[in-house]
């Protein structure tokens, strides 16, 4: 009985160590946005995002894309960062043993609103992608001074007037001297 006890555990060990293997090594990997503060702008805006993985297992950690997931909190959609960012996913091809490595991507504020943004890993031969925690931020509407486009005809017709009339007088005080 105790052999097959033990013989049934190591089977059990030996199946689910894949598993416990990929497991130990997704959490082993922590990502961290650094730039929480700098995020909150205005539409039109260009800010970096600057963040870090980490790799605490012991063991080194291969075949790592980065990237950002950004989410309209006001509509609960996500945005398609083609839009927002020139910059795709970051590959990393080896973390080693107790490393971090930074990572950055530009965006540009395009509309303005409430926005969630999450830094995920996707780590080949995981099931599972691994996030950093969400940051919340604001979008601000551009201010503009000229919303209608109408500020050039409200202010150069009058001068248009003005520039005739004073042209008119001119050529009439010329004729009379």
């Amino acid at each position: 009985m105790k052999q097959t006890i033990s013989i049934l555990i190591l089977g059990l060990t030996l199946f689910a160590y894949p598993f416990y293997a990929r497991t130990e090594n997704a959490s082993s990997i922590e990502l961290h946005i650094l730039s929480p503060r700098t995020l909150s702008g205005t539409a039109g805006d260009f800010v970096t995002v600057q963040g870090e993985i980490t790799n605490s297992n012991s063991q080194a950690v291969n075949n790592i894309t980065t990237y950002l997931s950004l989410v309209n909190a006001d509509t609960k959609m996500p945005v398609d960062l083609e839009d927002w960012s020139a910059d795709r996913g970051l590959f990393i091809e080896t973390i080693d043993a107790k490393q971090t490595f930074p990572l950055t991507w530009k965006i540009h504020f395009v509309q303005a609103g409430n926005y969630t943004l999450t830094i995920v890993a996707d780590i080949g031969g995981n099931d599972m992608p691994i996030a950093s925690k969400l940051v919340y931020f604001k979008v601000l509407p551009k201010k503009n001074l000229n919303p209608g486009h109408v500020l050039p005809v409200a202010l150069g017709e009058p001068i248009l007037i003005v520039f005739a009339f004073l042209a008119l007088r001119y050529w009439r005080d010329r004729k009379h001297h």
